[in-house]
């Protein structure tokens, strides 16, 4: 290939190359410009005429016309390269005659420019000269009729970089505030978590019944409840449920719903169904159309060894005997919410020493392992049976949370989690 007497070699900004070859002067800029593939986004209008700055002698040039009269040209010495940088220009050209010492000199200021706010450099070099300048700037050489093409296609880069940098600016702002917001909603969702649980109740204490419970919500606050409520010495109410969804909304009506209940619980002489009946008919009232919960309300009467209940559309309790029958406690009706005057039928468990009863809620038996196939509830009374008489409360909780966590080998959970284990002494 020819090498041409003089030409333009462009110099990248980071990335971007654009160069010129030199052709007697009368070409036809209007040809040359149509012949430009169009912009693949609209050109941003600037305020003002670009500005070009040109560094060395470049006598051939300073005398283009076109350039002159669609830019505003200032000129450099060598010795003023530093200036550059801060002075916010759109191109600038670059006579490679000031040799590579010199060359490094004036790309470095701009090199440590931001992309937005960097120009764009044409080098401008004669007779196939090639000086050595930082790997960072690549030369191609392209002939002199382009020129005028490169500056205003370089006017157009350096336009469409410095819009970019502006919206990367703009997203960098609103990334910092999302961050803000971002935290401060994990730092209320930490105290929600902190206050639903100094809601739970206390340790229970008692003769007759042995207690234990766990509640693995799973966000951090969630829509499972349960709650124990002494009435006089030989008598405890409990309740669990759990309200559909997840997350605040379900926390929230969990919450309500868990006052419901407390506000009925008034004395020793409770009929359960006829407080599920009341309690439905509050919480119609206040939940949004579509939304229902299920509960399980009973009173344990230690003295007379009798669990009376009703099972407002939960997952089966069940109580496992010291000879290892399984019962489930059935009897209730529909779930809560979804009829504003729906009735309940009344249940009865007796139970003995050494008994045990398991409460859960759907996380429990709903726990899949890394085939997608569920715990199950046959699973949970099979461990519960296992669990044997002589365990305590707390011994069994963890026994069957263990054989569920194995059971998931790893699976994320996908619900909340309540188990409570009751053994009768």
């Amino acid at each position: 290939m020819r090498v041409p007497r003089e030409g333009w070699i462009a110099v990248p900004d980071g990335t971007r190359s654009v160069s010129a070859r030199r052709r007697p002067s009368d070409f036809d800029v209007a040809q040359m410009l149509a012949a430009e593939p169009p912009p693949l986004w609209p050109e941003p209008a600037p305020a003002v005429r670009p500005r070009i700055a040109l560094v060395g002698r470049l006598p051939g040039v300073r005398r283009r016309r076109q350039l002159t009269r669609a830019y505003d040209i200032s000129a450099f010495g060598a010795e003023e390269a530093t200036e550059l940088a801060d002075a916010g220009f759109e191109v600038v050209l670059l006579d490679a005659a000031l040799g590579t010492r010199g060359l490094n000199g004036v790309l470095a200021p701009l090199a440590e420019r931001n992309e937005g706010a960097r120009p764009a450099v044409l080098l401008v070099m004669r007779d196939g000269t090639r000086p050595r300048i930082r790997p960072a700037y690549q030369a191609a050489g392209l002939g002199e009729r382009q020129l005028l093409a490169r500056v205003q296609s370089a006017v157009r880069v350096r336009g469409w970089m410095t819009e970019l940098s502006r919206k990367n600016a703009e997203l960098q702002g609103l990334y910092g505030r999302l961050e803000i917001l971002a935290s401060r909603m994990a730092e209320e969702l930490r105290l929600a978590s902190n206050v639903q649980r100094s809601l739970l109740p206390p340790p229970l204490q008692h003769a007759r019944l042995d207690v234990a419970r766990e509640f693995i919500p799973f966000r951090e606050i969630g829509g499972d409840l349960y709650d124990f409520v002494p009435l006089g010495p030989h008598k405890m109410a409990f309740a669990i449920g759990d309200v559909m969804g997840k997350g605040v909304p379900a926390a929230l009506l969990a919450a309500n719903l868990k006052a419901s209940i407390r506000a009925q619980v008034e004395a020793e002489n409770i009929c359960p169904s006829a407080l599920v009946a009341k309690v439905n008919r509050m919480f119609w009232d206040v939940v949004p159309n579509g939304l229902f919960a299920s509960l399980f309300f009973g009173v344990f009467d230690l003295e007379a060894s009798e669990l009376a209940f009703v099972n407002a559309g939960h997952h089966y309790p069940f109580l496992v005997t010291a000879e290892g029958e399984v019962r489930d406690l059935v009897r209730g009706g529909t779930v809560l919410g979804l009829v504003e005057d729906s009735t309940y039928e009344q249940g009865a468990m007796p139970f003995h020493a050494d008994d045990l009863f398991v409460f859960y809620s759907d996380g429990i038996t709903d726990r899949a392992n890394p085939q997608g196939e569920l715990f199950g509830v046959e699973r949970l009374k099979e461990a519960a049976t296992r669990a044997g008489t002589d365990a305590t409360a707390r011994i069994t909780l963890y026994s069957l949370l263990g054989e569920v966590q194995g059971w998931s080998a790893g699976a994320p959970a996908e619900d909340d989690m309540t188990l409570v284990v009751a053994r009768a002494r």
